[in-house]
């Protein structure tokens, strides 16, 4: 069985299972919300449990036709994984982006793994962003760990977007300076220089954290990376 490799940048990797996981995680949990007499998008999650992949098609295709996002979304990964179909990652696309424009937020996801990858389409990073930060406002985990990966990395993509990055709740945990002033330094411990100082009663955003040291976001302008010794700060509630 065709095993559709997502390779994502910044050191995260989707690695040789991960549709295992991803169906351990995302699929089976589903199972113990049926009820005795399961719906038609119940019964193609059973065919899928079973390996008939041909019945579960069958069964979500017409669903996602009528605009069933639930049944787009999984039909989408019958096509990229090839599953009882040839692999076709512009179908998959297809379907995905159906899901996706209804707000489902695991074929927003899916789609800027698409786009990181650059696996049947071209690899866009911009395009792979906007996705993820779709998926992330709507409250994806994952997709909020891409995003803040991709800040600590530097990645190039969110450096034109880091002022409204900065802005979600969800990036990093606010804190609050407790001193009059703080040392901002370019890493984590008093041997790094000291580029930058913090006023009493600043708000900033950690989004790392290293030997007691904080990395906090949006310092200057929105921009830039600075270390703050966790000790000179106070949590925000």
């Amino acid at each position: 069985m065709h095993q559709f490799s997502l390779w994502v940048d910044l050191g995260l990797s989707v690695r040789p299972g991960w549709l295992r996981v991803f169906l351990t995680i995302f699929i089976i949990p589903l199972f113990a919300l049926q009820t005795v007499t399961a719906g038609p998008f119940e019964r193609g999650m059973t065919s899928l449990e079973q390996g008939n992949f041909a019945e579960a098609y069958c069964v979500w295709r017409p669903l996602a036709m009528r605009g069933h996002a639930e049944a787009a979304y999984h039909l989408g990964w019958l096509y990229a994984n090839g599953n009882g179909l040839k692999v076709d990652i512009s179908q998959a696309i297809h379907w995905w982006s159906q899901a996706a424009s209804q707000g489902h937020t695991d074929a927003q996801f899916a789609l800027g793994l698409t786009y990181t990858n650059g696996e049947g389409v071209k690899a866009d990073p911009v395009k792979a962003l906007d996705w993820y930060l779709q998926a992330a406002n709507g409250g994806h985990q994952d997709a909020r760990e891409m995003i803040r990966a991709k800040v600590m990395a530097g990645a190039t993509e969110v450096q034109a977007r880091l002022p409204e990055l900065t802005a979600k709740d969800w990036l990093g945990r606010p804190i609050r300076v407790n001193v009059d002033k703080a040392n901002l330094r370019s890493g984590p411990g008093t041997t790094f220089s000291q580029v930058g100082m913090a006023e009493k009663g600043s708000i900033l955003k950690v989004i790392g954290e290293r030997n007691e040291w904080y990395q906090i976001l949006g310092s200057e302008n929105g921009t830039g990376f600075r270390w703050i010794a966790g000790w000179l700060t106070e949590p925000v509630e």
